[in-house]
């Protein structure tokens, strides 16, 4: 409680006549007081008024999306050149905690795997976006453009926050691998994978004579590349330890760290070359079993369909159960003969007559024979959707540093579609065998456009179909920067993986671009 103001000060009441002119004249102040106190309040009124509106006007400001000073197509660049950049970045330092595992445990390096996945989820997310503003962009989707506009700006943003997922463990990484202090152990242990890669990469290349006795030139060249690229890379991992070696004994352990980095992603690219060539002759050896398959479901099909067709329920099946007779005579003329044959060509101008076969099929089937028979064909659609996913994934990521978001875009989607079949295979068979056919169709294109990007790199002078380190073609030591903790560049094609730093080139220019589009003032970890 607020004391009375006489228990501080005393009052000496003065005789009532003396305070009638005081009372009218402080009345009359008083007056003038509210007045003027009613005029100070109208002013004060219009000053908020105006205060209000700078504040309203500076709130629509503030509310105001950067990002839409840009047009569409520079959104739509910047959004691909941006998501090319965080893919490397999360492969590259998916590479990198591999190395850390290897000498630290799973344990020690469970918060950064934590932090990779997250990265790889936001990627997934992006890259399906960008597919569906893709095909709004090729009439596959109807999409108005301020739809197609907020999916690129969410890609630009997730680009963004996945450089940050990447960098949030940056300095107990850069603690726990101590490459600095002591660069011996991770030399000793890049000599151990180059030592066991070798023998491996021999094998596959012993086995180029059997392979070829068996399938034809345009089955292997992949496998011919890849035996190429492997070899490139593990020569250029051996050059790197080499070099990191000769550095560390001069105690120069900054340099022996830069030529570390590059030999452990070159033999972790080496690795991956590797394993898809051990996975090679097994996919061709599979595609041929799935011929057999194909051939008999095919020709069940076509069986059917010239029953409905004398019955006269479908008028429509005349053209495609030709083009499946011819599927089929082919493939069994190709399988019978003792040519050497490209399996998985064959295969896939059967599913093609397959299916064009079983559209107007289904058109005249009831739901139980239409999941009857997904069930009978989900198990062979599946296992042909995995080897064609697993085939293209590993076509693109060996050469992820000449591949754009257009053919990684497909992969990804590919991806997405082949977890879904597989979700969906126990409780809607039919729906999980048009997931697993799209799946393969996404998965071919994207080798495709890959390919034809490879081709066109070769003949503008590129290093073609040739191993590259992100900082160019053969010979060159990997870049240092960052996708954990570094950033990532954007439209350069260099990814940079978890641990390295760099404070100039693409990382700097991500984050100008970046921050420009969004509108970004502040230092970002993983982008500054």
């Amino acid at each position: 409680m607020v004391p009375e103001a006489s228990a501080y000060f005393p009052v000496a009441v003065p005789p009532v006549g003396t305070l009638v002119g005081p009372l009218l004249i402080g009345a009359a102040v008083l007056a003038l007081i509210g007045l003027g106190a009613v005029w100070v309040s109208g002013m004060g009124s219009g000053s908020r008024r105006i205060s209000s509106g700078q504040r309203n006007q500076q709130l629509s400001e503030a509310k105001r999306d950067p990002l839409d000073e840009h047009d569409t197509d520079e959104l739509r660049k910047q959004a691909g050149s941006l998501l090319v950049s965080a893919d490397n970045a999360v492969q590259e330092s998916e590479q990198e905690l591999l190395f850390a595992s290897a000498s630290y445990g799973d344990e020690k390096v469970l918060p950064f795997r934590r932090d990779i996945d997250e990265a790889k989820e936001q990627l997934s997310e992006s890259f399906h976006l960008q597919h569906q503003a893709d095909a709004a962009r090729a009439g596959r989707e109807e999409l108005d453009e301020e739809t197609v506009r907020e999916k690129l700006k969410t890609i630009i943003r997730s680009c963004e926050q996945i450089s940050e997922t990447l960098d949030s463990h940056q300095d107990e990484f850069n603690e726990l691998r101590s490459l600095e202090r002591d660069p011996g152990p991770a030399i000793e242990n890049l000599a151990s994978k180059i030592a066991e890669l070798t023998p491996r990469r021999q094998e596959r290349e012993q086995a180029l004579e059997d392979l070829s006795s068996r399938y034809s030139d345009d089955a292997l060249k992949q496998y011919r590349d890849n035996l190429t690229q492997s070899a490139q890379a593990l020569k250029a991992a051996e050059e790197a330890r080499s070099d990191a070696a000769a550095a560390a004994e001069q105690g120069d352990t900054s340099e022996a760290v830069l030529a570390l980095h590059s030999g452990e992603q070159a033999v972790a690219d080496a690795g991956e070359l590797v394993d898809s060539l051990e996975h090679s002759g097994e996919r061709l050896r599979t595609a041929r079993k799935n011929l057999e398959t194909g051939i008999a479901q095919t020709e069940s099909d076509i069986a059917q369909a010239q029953a409905i067709q004398d019955a006269g329920q479908a008028h429509d099946l005349a053209g495609p159960i030709a083009a499946a007779q011819t599927a089929v005579r082919r493939a069994k003329s190709s399988l019978a003969s003792d040519e050497r044959i490209d399996p998985l060509e064959l295969l896939e101008g059967l599913e093609i007559a397959h299916r064009e076969l079983d559209e107007p099929l289904n058109a005249v089937r009831d739901k139980q024979a239409k999941d009857r028979r997904a069930r009978e064909v989900l198990d062979h659609e599946l296992l042909a959707a995995r080897n064609q996913v697993q085939s293209s994934a590993d076509y693109l990521r060996s050469r992820r540093y000449g591949i754009s978001a257009t053919s990684r875009t497909r992969m990804a989607e590919a991806e997405r579609c082949l977890a879904e079949a597989e979700s969906r295979a126990s409780s809607e068979p039919a729906r999980a065998v048009d997931s697993a056919q799209q799946a393969k169709q996404m998965a071919v294109q994207a080798a495709q456009i890959a390919q034809r990007e490879q081709a066109e790199s070769n003949f503008s002078g590129g290093m073609g179909g040739a191993y590259q380190h992100p900082s160019g073609g053969p010979g060159g030591r990997y870049g240092t920067g960052g996708g954990f903790g570094g950033g990532f560049g954007m439209g350069t094609g260099m990814g940079m993986g978890y641990g390295r730093r760099s404070p100039m080139g693409s990382t700097m220019r991500t984050a100008r671009t970046v921050s420009r589009m969004t509108g970004g003032g502040r230092r970002r970890r993983g982008i500054l």
